[in-house]
Order: structure tokens, then C-alpha cells, then sequence
């Protein structure tokens, strides 16, 4: 950033905290918009980043929420999620009471495993552990617990088998 650009936004700031409540309330109407935009396109980690392995992904993964705290999450290529999907691997000992039940969480043995071509709906959740194979669908507002076969459609809470994709409704 240059000085010329770190004067501006000085400035800018200082005009803001003086601004009325009115002027603020005016400002984030305009904002609102780009906001809200850039919020449906963040990813969001909870836990060690160090066990997300996107290296293989190539599509935007939207506001996906991504919980690492007992598993690592692996996505592969060509995997499209849509708005508002998590996947949790982080879980917490229910047989525990009070604080300790928030507390003892297991570090590892919870991995999700998002194989090439899947697709999940808006609003999926999946509960490591987990594989979902490849090129499998998973709809909107459905509940993963467990493996998914590739080339099946899944609908649900929690999500069952609805038919198998064979191909030969491609045109």
C-alpha cells in the first residue's frame, strides 16, 4: 500500500468515527450488497488448517464451513458445493457432563473424504467420518452420515439412497 493510499484510508476512518448513526445506518445499506456477496463466496475453517487438503479442488467452494478439529477434509477436482454446505469432523463425547463434555474432543479418527466430480446440495451437512464417492449427489438440506457409493443420489435426514446414477439420462 502506498503512503498516498495509507493517508486515504486514514482519513476515511477518521470521517467514520465521526459519522451519525443515520449517516452509518446509510453507509451500510449501500454496503449491504457487497457484503453479503463476498460472505456467500468465504470459505470458513474451524480448527487446524493444516488438515484441509484442497490441492486437487477446482471450483469455488462458496460458504462452505469446514470443521477440522477431529479429522483432516480432503476435496478433489471438479466437487461443487452449494450455499451454507458444512463438513464436521469435530464431534464431543456425549457421555460426559457439563464442561468436560466441551472439552473432550477427539483429535483425529473423523476424516471426510470428497471424492472427484461430487455434488452437494445447499445446506448439507456431513459427519465424519465419511467418503463420499465419486460423482455422487447429495440434496439440498440433506444430513451425510457415513460413506456415500459414487454415482448415487442421496436425499435425506439422514440421507438414504435414492437411485443410481448410470449415465444414461446424459444427452
Amino acid at each position: 500500500m502506498t503512503t498516498d493510499n495509507r493517508q486515504q484510508e486514514t482519513q476515511f476512518l477518521s470521517l467514520l468515527r465521526t459519522a451519525s448513526k443515520s449517516d452509518l445506518k446509510v453507509l451500510a445499506k449501500l454496503l449491504s450488497p457487497y457484503l453479503a456477496d463476498t460472505e456467500l463466496r468465504q470459505m470458513k475453517v474451524w480448527g487446524d488448517q493444516s488438515r484441509l487438503h484442497l490441492e486437487r479442488a477446482t471450483i469455488p467452494l462458496n460458504d462452505l464451513l469446514l470443521n477440522t478439529r477431529s479429522g483432516h477434509i480432503t476435496i478433489e477436482k471438479d466437487c461443487f458445493f452449494g450455499h451454507r454446505c458444512m463438513l464436521l469432523t469435530g464431534t464431543h463425547d456425549y457421555t460426559k457432563l457439563g464442561r468436560e463434555r466441551l472439552t473432550t474432543v477427539p483429535d483425529s479418527g473423523r476424516d471426510i473424504h470428497i471424492k472427484e466430480g461430487v455434488w452437494l446440495g445447499s445446506g448439507v451437512t456431513v459427519l465424519g467420518p465419511a467418503v463420499i464417492g465419486e460423482n455422487a449427489v447429495v440434496a439440498a438440506g440433506s444430513l451425510v452420515i457415513g460413506d456415500v457409493p459414487p454415482n448415487t443420489i442421496m436425499a435425506g435426514h439422514p440421507a438414504k439412497k435414492v437411485k443410481k446414477i448410470d449415465g444414461s439420462d446424459a444427452n
